[in-house]
C-alpha cells in the first residue's frame, strides 16, 4: 500500500521518474519523457496507465493467478509481469489453463463429449469406440 502511494504522489509531481521506478530506464519512460515534455497532462495519463496496470497485474500474481498477456501502449515485461519472473508467469498461465480444462471437463464440454443422438463426438471420442 505504501509502495502505491508513493508511486501515485511521484506521478502527480514528475511521471517520468514514477515510470522508471516501476519499468526501469526502457521504452516506457522514454515515451512517458517525450509526452511529459509535449504536455504535462498526457505524461500523468500515462504514468497513471502504467502504474495502475502494474499494480493490478501485481495482485493478480501475488493471488496465484495469471496477470494476462501485453497490454497496449506498454512495452515493459515488469509491468506485463506484476513485478514477477516470466518463469513464474509461464507456471501460472500453465496452473490456469489446466484448471479451467477440469472445470471444462467436470461440466461435460470436454474432450469426447456426447452429441444428442448419444454418440460420442470431438477430439476424445476415438478412445471411445
Amino acid at each position: 500500500m505504501l509502495e502505491r502511494l508513493t508511486i501515485c504522489l511521484i506521478n502527480m509531481f514528475f511521471p517520468p521518474l514514477s515510470v522508471m521506478l516501476i519499468a526501469g530506464p526502457n521504452t516506457d519512460c522514454l515515451i512517458n519523457t517525450f509526452l511529459f515534455i509535449a504536455g504535462v497532462i498526457p505524461g500523468h495519463i500515462h504514468g497513471f496507465y502504467i502504474s495502475c496496470t502494474y499494480f493490478h497485474r501485481k495482485r493478480k500474481v501475488r493471488k496465484g493467478r495469471y496477470p494476462g498477456g501485453r497490454k497496449a501502449g506498454i512495452y515493459s515485461r515488469e509491468v506485463w509481469n506484476g513485478g514477477a519472473s516470466d518463469a513464474h508467469v509461464r507456471e501460472l498461465y500453465e496452473r490456469e489453463r489446466r484448471r479451467d480444462e477440469e472445470k471444462m471437463v467436470k461440466r461435460g464440454r470436454g474432450k469426447g463429449r456426447k452429441s444428442s443422438s448419444g454418440r460420442m463426438e470431438g477430439p476424445g471420442a476415438a478412445a471411445w469406440k
